[in-house]
């Protein structure tokens, strides 16, 4: 129950708000024929300037059909008393007829601008477009011919304008309803949308304009000087300076005054032939009203161009930027990849000690360094003692585990940077030690041999000791360019070899004991 009355409630709000609607639509398009009476130079109060026109195209194309009742209500409602006060007075039929007629003109003609408008003008303001603005011009000055055709041929029926005046009723119709379109439409529309633009108003730049309007409008109209021309310079200032809302009220106020004063025999008017001067009127209007929309759709399509071009530069930096920091964010994953990449290829996988590629490097750079230094190279080359026994008998993961303890032991016991400790080969692991001679080389050879035997690593097959022992070989020499790092590799490896004959968990020195 309480649903239903809502919609009741609901519904009746709508037809209120509906009869009010048009009712306003009514009374406002009564008081624009009204005016435009006023204006009325033929038989038939054929009007030079029908100011409905401009008020019914703006209402239909924003609010559609819903104020149709309100335009056939208030063209009846206007035109009746006009038709009844003709003499001779025409009869009931006719009367209904040129009502019926200019009521259907009157109705199709702003539905029809208003269907092609919104068909065709698909850019979304309509006015700052330069196509959308040629086919609204298109649709204000055709649609017209149908209330012109209509009304004109009805009163002709009528027998209120001879049909040898037919064509001049027409064109005066026609331009009368076209007229509005141009001039007072638009600005309707913009007002709709219209928000205050950031423009720097100067006082004097405003004191300026008034003064040039009023000064022109006094030479062309009060002082009778052929010279309506002078608005163009002050209507395309407006139009780049306050943008196509501020020209296009500008157009309407001046379209206004020249209409009221031309009316009074000011200005653009011809004696003995008012409807000759307001024709010329039209014409002046007419012009005043495509240079403002044409102009104003020109510098809007400018102002965007360069709007988006603005945008796209700043999009295009903010690319360049982001595509900048990702290039740079790659190069940096790049060199973390090629130094890991790099620490994979000079690193022994099991042990994390350097491998034999490293040690080869490591050597070669480090004797061409002392070779021209003048400075003594040692290397160490050592290996587990029974190493095969322990495998066979804890297991090759047991002997992993052994490999990586004793590497890991060396690596922390040499005490300076540039010394590097290398897995050789299987068991057999080799240590660098550049600016060392033979005493320091011995010195760090048996703490090497004592933190391995300190480990206590349990060896129940070794032949020498109950835990893993080392045999180390050692030699030191001064580089020599002419001379290949393999002497110093083949002198510590004799020195190993010697070192497992003297009954090994020992170490020999080449320079020394060999």
């Amino acid at each position: 129950m309480q649903a239903k009355v809502g919609v009741n409630w609901l519904l009746q709000r709508k037809i209120v708000k509906y009869i009010a609607l048009n009712l306003l639509v009514a009374i406002a398009y009564a008081l624009g024929v009204k005016l435009s009476h006023e204006f009325a130079t033929l038989p038939a109060t054929v009007a030079s300037v029908w100011f409905p026109s401009g008020m019914t195209l703006a209402l239909v194309y924003l609010l559609g059909d819903r104020v149709v009742l309100g335009i056939i209500g208030g063209s009846t409602l206007a035109l009746t008393p006009a038709l009844l006060k003709l003499a001779p007075s025409i009869s009931i039929f006719h009367l209904l007829l040129v009502l019926i007629f200019c009521a259907c003109g009157n109705t199709l003609q702003p539905i029809i601008a208003s269907r092609f408008i919104k068909k065709f003008c698909t850019h979304k303001n309509i006015f700052s477009n330069v196509r959308s603005v040629s086919l609204y011009i298109v649709a204000a000055v055709l649609s017209p011919t149908i209330s012109a055709l209509l009304g004109i041929t009805s009163l002709c029926l009528a027998g209120l304008i001879p049909w040898d005046k037919y064509g001049i009723s027409w064109t005066t119709w026609w331009l009368a309803s076209a007229l509005p379109h141009l001039i007072f439409t638009p600005t309707i529309l913009l007002w709709q949308n219209f928000s205050f633009p950031k423009i720097n108003f100067k006082f004097w730049e405003i004191v300026l304009v008034l003064n040039l309007a009023l000064g022109s409008g006094w030479v062309a109209f009060m002082s009778g000087y052929p010279l309506s021309y002078l608005f163009l310079p002050i209507l395309i200032w407006t139009v780049f300076r306050y943008g196509s809302f501020f020209a296009s009220a500008l157009v309407s106020i001046v379209c206004l005054a020249a209409i009221l004063l031309t009316a009074k025999s000011y200005g653009l008017y011809i004696p003995n032939d008012p409807n000759a001067s307001l024709l010329v009127l039209q014409s002046f209007m007419g012009v005043l009203g495509l240079t403002s929309l044409i102009l104003s759709a020109v510098i809007d399509e400018k102002n965007a161009a360069q709007l988006s071009l603005k945008q796209a530069m700043e999009n295009l930096e903010l690319q360049v930027i982001e595509r900048t920091t990702q290039l740079q964010h790659s190069k940096d994953l790049l060199k973390q990849a090629n130094l890991e990449l790099e620490k994979l290829v000079h690193i022994d996988g099991l042990t994390q000690v350097a491998n034999r590629r490293c040690f080869d490097h490591r050597l070669a750079v480090e004797w061409q360094r002392l070779s021209r230094e003048s400075q003594p190279l040692s290397l160490i080359l050592f290996d587990i003692d029974y190493f095969k026994f322990y495998n066979d008998h804890y297991g090759h993961q047991r002997g992993d585990n052994c490999l990586i303890t004793i590497a890991q032991t060396v690596k922390l016991s040499l005490s300076r940077p540039a010394d590097l400790v290398a897995r050789y080969g299987g068991e057999e692991f080799a240590v660098i030690l550049p600016n060392t001679d033979s005493q320091g080389a011995i010195a760090i050879t048996e703490r090497i041999r004592l933190a391995i035997k300190d480990l206590e690593i349990i060896h129940k097959d070794s032949q020498i000791s109950d835990y893993v022992t080392i045999s180390l070989g050692v030699s030191s020499l001064l580089p020599d360019l002419n001379q290949s790092p393999s002497n110093l590799i083949k002198q510590a490896d004799m020195a190993l070899y010697a070192a497992k004959h003297r009954g090994r968990n020992c170490f020999v020195s080449f320079t020394q004991d060999i």
